[in-house]
């Protein structure tokens, strides 16, 4: 019965945790941050964002302004696509809540040994919902 306790407990802790970060899908063991948060860091330039989407969600949405535009969400080359200094703040993105480019390609950089790592969950369309500016997408 203690150990049914503490597992309901446990369980509970960490959906808190979740609801709280806005993060409704699969983002595995990475933190997430709320669009507060990401607004935050876009105005401080506390770290260096990362845009995981294709180029037809660049195209509607626009890119969060800064940020460093993927190749491709999981076939990136990390040696030159993302910043040299491992140990500086990385925050990728994707489209929505529904969307698991981010955190793929994150758990990439996280693989090739970048150590602070986070998703924003609510993605492009969470920031532009949410009335902050964009830039457009780059032509191709």
């Amino acid at each position: 019965m203690r150990i049914t306790r503490i597992a309901s407990s446990v369980l509970a802790a960490a959906l808190l945790v979740s609801m709280s970060s806005g993060c409704t899908g699969d983002h595995g063991n990475l933190p997430t941050l709320t669009l507060d948060q990401l607004a935050r860091i876009v105005q401080d330039r506390s770290a260096t964002l990362v845009d995981a989407n294709g180029s037809s969600t660049r195209a509607e949405y626009g890119v969060i302004p800064g940020a460093i535009l993927l190749s491709d969400y999981h076939d990136y080359d990390v040696a030159s696509e993302l910043p040299a200094d491992k140990d500086g703040k990385l925050v990728f993105y994707c489209a929505n809540t529904r969307c698991s480019a981010a955190p793929r390609a994150a758990e990439k950089a996280v693989e090739a040994g970048y150590t602070d790592v986070a998703v924003a969950p609510q993605g492009i369309r969470g920031w532009v919902d949410a009335g902050h500016r964009t830039s457009p997408a780059p032509s191709t």
